[in-house]
């Protein structure tokens, strides 16, 4: 239905889908928190005491189907692995292999066929296995939703509670739940006491956010609050700028619940308005299954790219000189066939892949040991190229805890220093003219009015520190005072009961007196919990032990509300009347703090004179005490901090020209204040409108532009014109939208994340880096890396770690591709020259997938460069990993050195055992299946070589001149055994046979040598009776005449001993039946392009020989195809050692930094030895035991590389930017 004919997605579907895409980007249409109780209940047709009747619930279930998240579609895990094989690489790899086995098949006498097949299938097995294991992930992150469903939840249907599975929830069910339950699905509030609702995992806030009955527009200007108790007041519906606000997004309002949150505190009724996918989280869950990274991570596409160009020029080259091979026919096709897969070998470096995966696994290493998990290793590189990190904050870039930060007394505003333990602190203290931050002075712990502030801080917080070893119960309490006196211990990270910021105020105060002793000193009478309409907690202590028996009410809350229920002031510990001037310097320091975006808290007491401390305390209805005209005495502030280290880490992305964004669920000024505190910000570049806060508003304003290209141009608006950006109060939609934005821009996204809000997000930037601590399974799932510390700082080291693997792949390919030239060449030549092979397929493999892989893989050690960090990231789209630079450089420079290197000891070898150089071109073809017959010069040497004829049918022959002569089985095994393998490989070269010349023979008699092609193929390769008799008188009269002239081509055609034989054999007084038997009908040439000439004779050992040795002439090529192995082996060493640096001397690098590159040297040459010297191994790599000389042929060429690249690079340091490092530098 949803596919045309062809099996391509209909236009249809696709417009469906894209419409799909766009709404998911967009907030859920939830107006639930914008009606009235009676308005919603009315919607949905439930009542608000009784909920839905049975049949209700069974009509809204068919409509709205189960409480659940569909599961996306998942290819099966066998789909997914076959797909591994698709890529052009692989069918590359693939195709050779199968066609090797194919030649195999026809040809078994040549095993290397066999040998190649194998190696190719097992490498693209190896590649492709790794690549599906790294694919292997959706199905996990979904399973990471589900185990986030709750349990079980509360329901009241026909006016009776029941517990049901979530699941069965329906729209409109009328749902009870408390503190400690999950959230079952989406909840319009209708009754509420307390309540508190834990969303870090949809907004990314620190603190539990209050919830009631009651929409209160949140503040978005000023100083406006946030959640927990207090705040830092204020409220409004005014936009940042003084744009009016529209309306309350859901994800925002006060009246609303979400699926999977925590209630943190109190207890409520409401009633569902979202279940499964039309939920807040089936969103955020959509989003994720919807969502897909680009294709491949930057350096898969690099090495894609690589393998495209190079697999172009293998297969064009291999096509080019099939056609060459079969069109001058000398292969057949076949051997064509084999030939353009050798080829390809050659040019395709088989072990790039494996090379990658285990550099790539070795930095992934190393990043581990920095605190960073790798779960996709091509990442690794990814955050190199990063243009863009968009970081949440909360746990990220801050600490994820409340911290006091400042305290407000005596009208001076104070730093508190986050100490971890007393001699921290006492060493912060030592100076009192230190100064903060922000200019202000250290608090004063011996201040009257600040005693007073610790005794409130103190006294009225129900946080307390948990001493108890979670994980063994039988272990002693912790001793607080004790082991804050130790340097090592950390207060900061001990776990509280308690909300965010009470934790935090004990925290600062614990290491000023002991918490739990100050509270024993003075016991609590009563208490009034914090509570969203008061918005202030009291406590009435009994202070007897101060000697004062009037009972102590202190008060904590929002500063606004404290104040008002003050009536004095505490200035220098004298309570003084509060007028205008104070209220008005209050409220300077009030909105100071405020709009550094700290959560700031106030602080009263007032002694109860006349009500003793047996007092009948209580708040029902209404206090039966006063909780008026208190003593108002200062503000205590707090914050999530930010992280040690973030702002050096962000300095250093600076640097590094990596934009820094922040986007987070939390408050705008919250976020601006974070961010200008660890530099994402600067005030220089406020000042200069580079710099903005970005709002989901904003966003959202945005979304609602129709026409594409005006909303992609207000984008672009946004993220071009500005240098620096904070996005808050952002959905997880809206996290998404900034990445791709961001991606439309051509940049590269890092993005990371803790919550199931950033599952989206970190699934589609380039590399979604999660949190290791305080992060969610889904996130940890979608992410490509975990940071195992929650710290930004490590991102940084990532990010070097990620450009440092780029530059040493780079040099890793650079130092592979300089073996393609030799590898190739000899192909080349014998196609072109017919110079016999000077190598193999086989030892091609064994150069790529055995010498060079250490070395190749060694490159991971290498050291970064000074600048690595100063310099911008590489365009991804670009700066390519191997471009026509790096190409010329390898190939046409060292590619060409390292290929002379090996022809050099090619030719030494072959030389030395009598094939001298200017006779092998032309021979190569074949070599493998014919002796070589030359004509010997005046100076010894061998001047013109060819190949006579073709093998003789020696089985054939003997059995016919077995059945002509009529002989008995004893004289005919005689006859088999004296004359076994007669001219098989050619016959005797002297013509001499128990002194008597045999006139068939292609070789005259006497050892004149070999006849020549003169009077043609029959007249040399088929002599026989039939050819002798069927010469006319003319013809044998010219032959004789030749045969006196030493200069003549046919001299050795028809000599008189000749004719003297042919005449006795051919004439009617010998067996007619036996002597047509004799010769070699039908024999053809051994290779019409390289003809022996006449008076040539077998040539090995350096001299003329009488017998064929067709054993000792392969041999020989073995040794020569081993000096070529070995050279250029050798000249990969300095090959690796130059790509060490692109500019800088080998000598300032050094060679000894690289422990694993000398191993590797020391491995290649260990495996050259056994390759070149364990008998079973010559026969599987068709190498023979080298001379000792002949080891030393390839230093020359080493010396020659070495200087050339020495003098290379220090052109280029000479004169930068001319035209040496133009044409070279790669």
């Amino acid at each position: 239905m949803g596919e045309s004919k062809d099996g391509a997605p209909s236009p249809k579907k696709d417009k469906k889908d894209s419409k799909k895409s766009e709404n998911l980007r967009k907030d859920l249409p939830i107006t639930a928190h914008e009606q009235t109780i009676e308005e919603v209940a009315a919607e949905f047709n439930t009542s608000t005491t009784r909920g839905l009747t049975a049949a209700q619930v069974l009509e809204s279930r068919a409509k709205h189907g189960e409480n659940r998240l569909t599961p996306p579609k998942v290819k099966p895990w066998w789909m997914l692995y076959i797909e591994q094989y698709t890529n052009f690489f692989s069918l590359l790899l693939i195709a050779g292999g199968i066609l090797c086995f194919i030649a195999y098949g026809i040809d078994q006498s040549d095993p290397s066929n066999l040998y190649l097949g194998v190696v190719l299938i097992v490498v693209v097995f190896i590649s492709s296995t790794f690549a599906y294991f790294q694919e292997a992930k959706s199905q996990a992150i979904m399973n990471g939703f589900k185990e986030m469903v709750p349990k079980e939840c509360k329901v009241i249907r026909d006016g009776a509670a029941n517990i049901v599975n979530p699941v069965e929830l329906v729209p409109g069910d009328l749902v009870e739940f408390q503190e400690g339950d999950q959230v079952p699905a989406d909840i319009r509030i209708i009754d509420s006491y307390n309540l508190k609702v834990d969303n870090a995992s949809l907004t990314g806030e620190s603190e539990a956010c209050e919830r009631s009955a009651v929409l209160v527009a949140p503040a978005h200007g000023g100083h406006g609050g946030h959640g927990g108790h207090g705040g830092h007041g204020g409220g409004g519906d005014v936009e940042e700028g003084g744009k009016g606000r529209a309306k309350t997004p859901a994800i925002e309002a006060t009246n609303l619940i979400f699926y999977t949150t925590m209630v943190a505190n109190g207890h409520g009724k409401g009633i569902v308005v979202g279940t499964g996918d039309n939920t807040v989280m089936g969103q955020i869950a959509g989003l994720t299954g919807e969502t897909s990274g680009d294709a491949d991570p930057p350096i898969v596409r690099e090495v894609n790219r690589f393998i495209t160009i190079i697999s172009a020029i293998a297969i064009t080259i291999g096509v080019v000189f099939l056609g060459v091979g079969i069109g001058i026919g000398v292969m057949t096709v076949v051997q064509a066939l084999v030939f353009a897969i050798s080829v390809i070998v050659a040019v395709v470096p088989e072990g790039l892949l494996v090379t990658l995966t285990v550099a790539l696994a070795l930095t992934a290493k190393r990043m581990h040991n920095k605190n960073v998990l790798v779960k996709n290793l091509q990442s690794v590189e990814t955050l190199g190229c990063t243009t863009v990190i968009a970081s949440d904050k909360t746990g990220t870039l801050t600490q994820n805890r409340m911290t006091v930060q400042h305290c407000w007394y005596d009208d001076q505003l104070h730093d508190v220093p986050a100490a971890r333990n007393a001699p921290e602190l006492q060493q912060l203290m030592s100076d009192p003219a230190k100064k903060g931050m922000h200019g202000w002075s250290l608090f004063d712990p011996q201040n009257a009015s600040f005693r007073m502030l610790q005794r409130i801080a103190t006294l009225c917080n129900n946080s307390d520190f948990i001493v108890q070893d979670k994980f063994d119960p039988e272990a002693p309490l912790l001793d607080l005072e004790k082991e804050a006196l130790k340097s090592d211990f950390n207060l900061l990270n001990l776990a509280t009961t308690g909300d965010a910021s009470e934790s935090g105020l004990i925290k600062a105060v614990q290491l000023l007196e002991d918490v739990k002793k100050y509270r024993a000193r003075y016991p609590k009478l009563f208490e009034i919990k914090f509570n969203s309409t008061n918005k202030y907690q009291i406590g009435i202590h009994d202070q007897t032990v101060d000697g004062d028996n009037r009972p102590l009410l202190v008060m904590k809350g929002a500063p606004e509300r404290v104040w008002a229920a003050s009536s004095k002031i505490l200035i220098n510990g004298v309570e003084v009347p509060k007028t205008p001037e104070w209220e008005a310097k209050f409220n300077t320091a009030y909105e100071g703090l405020g709009a550094l975006g700290e959560r700031v808290l106030g602080f009263a007491y007032r002694h109860l004179d006349g009500l003793p401390h047996n007092h009948p305390w209580t708040d029902q209805p209404a206090a039966n005490f006063p909780v008026s005209e208190l003593v108002f005495c200062g503000l205590f502030s707090l914050i999530d901090p930010p992280r040690i280290g973030v702002p050096e880490a962000v300095d250093t992305c600076k640097k590094a020209s990596i934009k820094v964004f922040m986007v987070t669920g939390d408050h705008p000024i919250t976020a601006k204040a974070i961010a200008q505190q660890i530099g994402i910000l600067d005030e220089e570049v406020l000042q200069r409108g580079k710099g903005r806060v970005v709002t989901g508003d904003d966003i959202r304003v945005l979304m609602d532009i129709n026409d594409e290209q005006k909303r992609q141009a207000a984008w672009d608006d946004i993220l071009l014109k500005n240098e620096q950006i904070v996005f808050a109060r952002v959905t997880p939609a809206h996290k998404l939208l900034i990445v791709e934005n961001n991606q439309r821009l051509k940049r590269v996204v890092a993005v990371t994340g803790d919550g199931v809000n950033d599952a989206p997000a970190l699934k589609k930037g380039d590399i979604g880096i999660s949190m290791g601590i305080a992060g969610k399974a889904v996130s940890k799932e979608a992410a490509d890396m975990i940071l195992m510390d929650d710290n930004f700082a490590s991102i940084v080291n990532g990010v070097e770690e990620g450009r440092l693997i780029f530059d040493n792949l780079k040099k890793s390919i650079t130092y592979t591709l300089t073996s393609k030239v030799p590898e190739l060449s000899p192909f080349l030549l014998w196609v072109i020259a017919g110079m016999p092979l000077a190598t193999t397929t086989i030892l091609i493999l064994a150069i790529d997938l055995g010498t060079d892989m250490i070395p190749a893989i060694s490159f991971a050690y290498e050291t970064r460069e000074a600048d690595i960090m100063c310099r911008p990231p590489r365009n991804a789209h670009t700066d390519h990993l191997v471009n026509l630079k790096l190409l010329f450089f390898t190939y046409l420079h060292i590619g060409v050195m390292q290929a002379a290197a090996g022809w050099f000891g090619y030719m030494v070898a072959m030389n030395d055992y009598g094939y001298a150089p200017w006779i092998l071109p032309g021979l190569g073809h074949k070599w493998d299946d014919h002796p070589l017959l030359c004509r010997i010069g005046s100076d010894g040497q061998p001047k013109e070589c060819g190949f006579g004829c073709a093998g003789a049918n020696y089985n054939g022959i003997r059995n016919s001149v077995i059945a002509a002569a009529g002989l008995n089985s004893t004289s005919a095994a005689a006859m088999a055994s004296a004359t076994s393998g007669f001219c098989d490989d050619g016959c005797q070269g002297f013509n001499a046979y128990n002194g008597a010349a045999d006139p068939f023979s292609e070789f005259a008699p006497a050892g004149a040598g070999f006849r020549g092609f003169a009077a043609g193929v029959a007249g040399v390769c088929a002599r026989t009776c039939s050819w002798y008799l069927g010469l006319s008188g003319a013809d044998k009269a010219r032959y004789l005449a030749a045969a006196a002239d030493p200069n003549s081509a046919e001299r050795l055609v028809l000599t008189p001993t000749d004719v003297t034989q042919f005449d006795y054999f051919c004439s009617t007084g010998f067996n007619a039946n036996v002597s047509a038997t004799f010769g070699f009908a039908g024999r053809g040439e051994g290779d019409s392009r390289n003809e022996a000439v006449a008076g040539a004779g077998y040539w090995w050992g350096a001299a003329v020989q009488a017998q064929p040795n067709m054993k000792y002439q392969n041999n020989v090529l073995s040794q020569g195809q081993s000096a070529y192995f070995v050279a250029v082996v050798m000249n990969k060493i300095i090959a690796a050692l130059i790509s060490k640096t692109r500019k800088l001397s080998l000598f300032h690098q050094g060679v000894m930094n690289n422990k694993f590159m000398l191993f590797g040297f020391v491995f290649e040459a260990c495996l050259v030895v056994l390759i070149v010297y364990v008998p079973p191994l010559n026969v599987v790599f068709s190498t023979g035991p080298l001379a000792g000389l002949h080891w030393l042929c390839g230093i020359p060429w080493f010396l020659l590389c070495f200087l050339y690249d020495e003098s290379r690079k220090a052109a280029m340091r000479r004169s930068p930017g001319g035209w040496v490092e133009r044409l070279t530098y790669w």
